[in-house]
């Protein structure tokens, strides 16, 4: 079976999940263990298809459709890129629909009927843009997410703050879009045509000819892709998306939808855009505007109190270290191959990590949401004892994403700061952005000590009460969660397959992996044959092993007796959670010093208008009115089940009648 066939069957699989949850939704159960069935079936060919292009097999376009007169082609190709970001999305999209099936008690039993198709459609949408090179279809699939996320996002249109959210998201996003559709048409003026190909000449050819509008257009496709990754400050919408969402759709938005906006950016300025002195400009923009993301969005999540608020800001900020490991590999493919492939080695990883721990730490924060119904982490705390699932899941995210070895997260910087202490020698100002990088790692361990604080530590009465979640609930968050410690001690499989993703992205011959990567145990970078940084995280995992073994047996040879007292509190007789040290008070001093550094803007966000909430509320126009079509069609069928067998017959004789009635109007 082709790749394009494997590939509609998993669109078509997706398609039809979002139909039968629709018929299914007056069962809310039976509606979302359909969704995740249809997920798991579609994700077989998907991974059929990811083997394939990693196992070499290579396959070039299939047309699907084509449209003459545009002239635009429905073409299908999946290159070693479009594959890791399809992983990315299979995998997120089955975790996150399977934590949605019973996180969706929260809401009323008919609200499924508008969740679980958009999801599915949603999840369809993202796959066939990863695999079209047609920049007009992926434009048209681009809006189809854009809007299915849209509806993900307002789901809770009844509430002000959805509506406010969804107006801000809908508006930001749409107009990235129309500069993509901009870009585009000046490209497609040039080319005569909306293949990929046929674009990435058109630029090569305006940079010759007219550099000032060649520049235009990558500045457009940068604000495009960059809005939808959430680089700042067209990422705004962030922020205010992720609260107001189910947080199996935040765990998809962070996990897999912003990752298409780092998509789009490396198919623009890896292979569109020649290697010329344009890379050099354009990857210092990459980086300076990757690490103002990181900075601020870091800065500003120390200062939240709300889980999913303060989760926003830290995929601004992570996102930023993948621009940031992005910008340098851009600017070094001219001049530093090498170094070009490890930046970009470490962006992708970063992408992959960041996909794991990110969407961890979402449905660890929906967990808690679940079962205590805050996600004030003021009013939380104590849970440790009554989660534990949830709290070792959302610690090894928090370590993860804080860079601390030997988790995921710390190989992915350790490459992106190498890349830029290496790219430094060239352009000094990354020796700066490195710096500024490996700072902001710490403030992010200092951030999510805070969540870990404030949310599982300490004793608070009302906890006691609190139950863990159900298994599939637990388990996505614990497969996440092995993710990151399995990619993290074992990170040279992952990095080879990611080294053939680079490959296929940019328009220079890239090392191999044992050049970029070294041949031992470990991962070591070299220069001119000399050694510049080893990082072996296996023996490290042994050594922390032998460690604590050795201080158990120590603890155990002593024989010290082990007594709980309540906390002291100078003599004063005070409740556990009077004495208890709430997020907000947190790193007041440095919370002042940064007080400005992400500006308020303080114009009123307006509701939707009352035409445009009608125009969107889907339910009454096309959800229930199919529900009830298909509840009248099953209880019609059911009345001709009498228990008769002469009208079973009958049913029988009426039937072959219509079908000879049917072929005889065939072959007129």
């Amino acid at each position: 079976m082709t790749s394009a066939l494997l590939l509609q069957t998993c669109v078509l699989l997706l398609l039809g999940g979002a139909l039968v949850s629709l018929a299914c939704a007056r069962n809310r159960a039976l509606a979302g263990w359909v969704s995740v069935a249809f997920v798991a079936a579609a994700c077989v060919p998907l991974a059929r298809v990811v083997v394939n292009v990693f196992a070499g097999v290579a396959e070039g376009e299939t047309v699907l459709l084509a449209l003459p007169a545009l002239p635009a082609r429905l073409t299908v190709h999946v290159d070693a890129l479009s594959a890791f970001f399809l992983v990315l999305t299979g995998v997120i999209a089955l975790l996150s629909t399977l934590f949605s099936v019973r996180y969706m008690e929260h809401f009323e039993k008919d609200t499924v009927a508008k969740f679980y198709p958009v999801l599915l459609v949603f999840f369809a949408s993202m796959v066939a843009l990863l695999v079209v090179t047609d920049m007009l279809f992926f434009l048209v699939f681009w809006e189809l997410m854009t809007l299915s996320s849209f509806f993900l996002v307002i789901f809770e249109r009844e509430r002000k703050d959805s509506q406010r959210a969804g107006l801000k998201y809908f508006v930001i996003t749409h107009a990235a879009t129309l500069c993509m559709i901009a870009g585009t048409l000046v490209l497609w003026r040039q080319a005569g045509s909306f293949s990929f190909a046929a674009l990435q000449d058109s630029l090569g050819v305006l940079l010759a000819e007219r550099a000032v509008v060649a520049h235009l257009v990558l500045f457009l496709f940068f604000v495009g892709f960059a809005t939808k990754a959430g680089v700042l400050p067209m990422g705004d919408w962030l922020p205010d998306a992720h609260p107001a969402a189910p947080s199996g759709v935040s765990a998809a938005l962070s996990g897999v939808l912003v990752k298409l906006g780092i998509y789009g950016l490396i198919r623009v300025f890896c292979s569109f855009l020649p290697v010329s002195a344009a890379s050099d400009t354009w990857g210092v923009v990459l980086a300076l505007a990757g690490t103002v993301s990181l900075f601020v969005g870091t800065l500003t999540a120390l200062r939240q109190t709300d889980s999913k608020r303060l989760m926003a800001f830290h995929t601004i900020g992570q996102i930023g270290y993948i621009c940031l490991g992005l910008g340098v590999g851009v600017a070094c493919l001219r001049t530093s191959p090498t170094i070009a492939a490890l930046a970009l080695l470490g962006a992708l990883f970063h992408a992959a990590n960041h996909a794991c721990f990110k969407a961890c730490l979402f449905l660890g924060a929906g967990a808690v949401l679940h079962r205590t119904g805050e996600r004030d982490m003021d009013r939380l705390g104590g849970l440790a004892a009554s989660m534990p699932v949830t709290a070792s899941s959302t610690t090894v995210a928090a370590l993860s994403i804080s860079g601390v070895p030997p988790f995921n997260g710390f190989t992915s910087k350790w490459l992106i700061v190498a890349a830029c202490i290496l790219g430094g020698l060239q352009h000094p100002l990354f020796l700066v952005l490195g710096l500024v990088g490996m700072f902001i790692s710490l403030v992010t361990l200092a951030s999510f000590l805070k969540v870990l604080g404030a949310v599982f530590m300490g004793a608070r009465d009302e906890s006691r009460s609190v139950k863990e979640v159900p298994l599939s609930m637990a388990l996505p968050q614990v497969v996440l969660a092995a993710l990151c410690v399995l990619l993290g001690v074992f990170p040279r499989l992952p990095l080879g397959v990611l080294r053939d993703a680079v490959a296929s992205a940019v328009r220079i011959e890239v090392p191999g992996a044992d050049a970029l990567l070294g041949t031992g145990f470990g991962l070591g970078l070299t220069a001119g044959g000399l050694a510049l940084a080893f990082w072996a995280p296996l023996v490290v995992v042994l050594a922390l092993a032998l460690g604590g073994a050795l201080a158990y047996a120590i603890q155990r040879a002593g024989a010290a007796k082990v007594r709980e007292v309540p906390v002291w509190t100078c003599g004063e007789l005070d409740s556990a959670a009077a004495v208890r040290y709430p997020a907000s008070s947190f790193y007041l001093p440095f919370k002042h010093a940064f007080a400005g550094i992400y500006p308020a803007l303080h114009a009123r966000v307006p509701q939707f208008p009352a035409a445009l909430r009608r125009a969107f509320n889907v339910d009454t126009w096309l959800y229930r009115p199919v529900v009830r079509a298909v509840d009248g069609l099953a209880r019609g069928v059911s009345r001709s089940h009498v228990g008769v067998p002469q009208v079973y017959l009958l049913w029988i004789a009426v039937g072959a009648v219509v079908v000879v009635a049917v072929m005889l109007a065939l072959t007129r």
